[in-house]
């Protein structure tokens, strides 16, 4: 199998390439030959790579620009293949984001079995990212690179066989962008990693490890810092909730946001109440969920699954979230009232202070492990990619 994506699994900072990997690792755990061809992500990243026996190849892109990042990711992808992947006889490719799809698929086998991970649509993901946290108007030239991007990505589509969407949520959004593709979509729910995301024996103990303390009520966060993701309205329900009551906030993640994001804290007078802890690698990751009494998830728009929900809850956490995109999804089935009535920071504060009381109920810690084991875990996730992309 070949995975074709413009992200990749060797730096995990993002939803779509911790679904990349979590599906190439295992798709090769289970006897596949899987070799991943992706855009180099910057930094010390070596252009060859190895992951958990899944071979990495990357290839460079000029970011100096959005047209000269599209051309070079286009050529890049398809030079690389040709440099070093063309003589295989795949069986399968799958595809996550559109420049790369496009630039390796016409030189594939047209009888080759292809499968398309849509993630959100890229044209309005580019536009959300270009605005600014007040989600204000986009700078100069991003409609026209937004619609480049959705036309490179309608291509990318119809050249596939099947799509996959990870909710019914992103269902619904590539039908709206673009429209009748008469190409099969599955729904196939993300997933979570069962064994390192877990309850853990001593929650208190955890903390102190994290040095986060013991005393009142923990509420966690990890995001990239950029405008889509709702920081802004945390702060603001954080500073009204801690009116009613000792509160911290940990929000975890990197961005170029955070310098607005502090000023804003400032303004609110929280400077010790909410702590930015930066990127949070993932070998400690468990234990910030671990560690917390709730985890807030304050997206404003484009939550096209949420792998923080359910690695969340996997480790017996309560989430509490806006209701965008596909997590409604995933936390009405589990209790109505994680979720705020509306995306504002009032509705954010009191959705909160109703969980609290959940957050220190052992029986209902409990249930919120239990579902995200019978739902989400990657197993289960796999089994369908697997049947999709293989005859039995």
């Amino acid at each position: 199998m070949l995975v074709v994506a413009d992200v990749s699994p060797m730096e995990t900072h993002g939803g779509a390439a911790r679904v990349l990997r979590e599906q190439s690792c295992r798709l090769a755990a289970r006897g596949h030959a899987v070799t991943v061809l992706c855009r180099h992500p910057g930094g010390d990243v070596p252009l060859c790579g190895d992951l958990a026996g899944v071979p990495v190849l990357h290839y460079p892109v000029d970011r100096r620009h959005p047209l000269a990042f599209a051309v070079t990711s286009v050529r890049g992808v398809r030079r690389r293949f040709g440099e070093a992947l063309s003589g295989r006889d795949w069986d399968a490719v799958v595809f996550h984001q559109p420049l790369s799809a496009v630039g390796v698929t016409p030189l594939l086998p047209r009888a080759l079995r292809r499968l398309y991970v849509f993630h959100s649509a890229a044209g309005d993901e580019y536009r959300v990212r270009a605005a600014g946290m007040d989600g204000g108007r986009p700078a100069a030239g991003a409609g026209l690179v937004a619609a480049f991007l959705g036309r490179v990505e309608r291509h990318a589509l119809r050249a596939a066989g099947t799509v996959l969407v990870l909710s019914e949520f992103s269902r619904q959004v590539l039908a709206r962008t673009h429209g009748s593709l008469r190409v099969p979509v599955v729904t196939i729910a993300g997933g979570v990693d069962l064994e390192r995301f877990r309850p853990p024996a001593d929650r208190v103990c955890v903390r102190e490890r994290l040095g986060l303390g013991a005393g009142g009520a923990l509420l966690l966060t990890v995001r990239d810092l950029q405008p889509r993701m709702g920081l802004d309205t945390l702060l603001r329900a954080v500073a009204a909730l801690r009116a009613r009551q000792e509160v911290t906030c940990v929000i975890g993640g990197s961005g170029a946001l955070r310098p607005a994001l502090e000023r804003l804290a400032a303004e609110l007078e929280l400077g010790e109440v909410v702590r930015f802890t930066g990127h949070i690698p993932e070998a400690v990751l468990p234990l910030f969920y671990q560690a917390a009494d709730l985890f807030v998830l304050p997206t404003r728009v484009l939550e096209g699954f949420g792998l923080v929900t359910v690695e969340a809850l996997a480790s017996g956490t309560p989430v509490v979230a806006t209701p965008v995109g596909a997590t409604p999804e995933i936390l009405t089935p589990l209790d109505p009232r994680l979720l705020a009535a509306d995306g504002s920071a009032p509705a954010l504060s009191a959705a909160l202070a109703t969980a609290l009381p959940l957050s220190t109920d052992a029986g209902f810690r409990r249930r919120c492990r239990e579902y995200a084991e019978r739902r989400y875990s990657w197993e289960r996730h796999v089994d369908a990619l697997e049947a999709v992309l293989v005859d039995r």
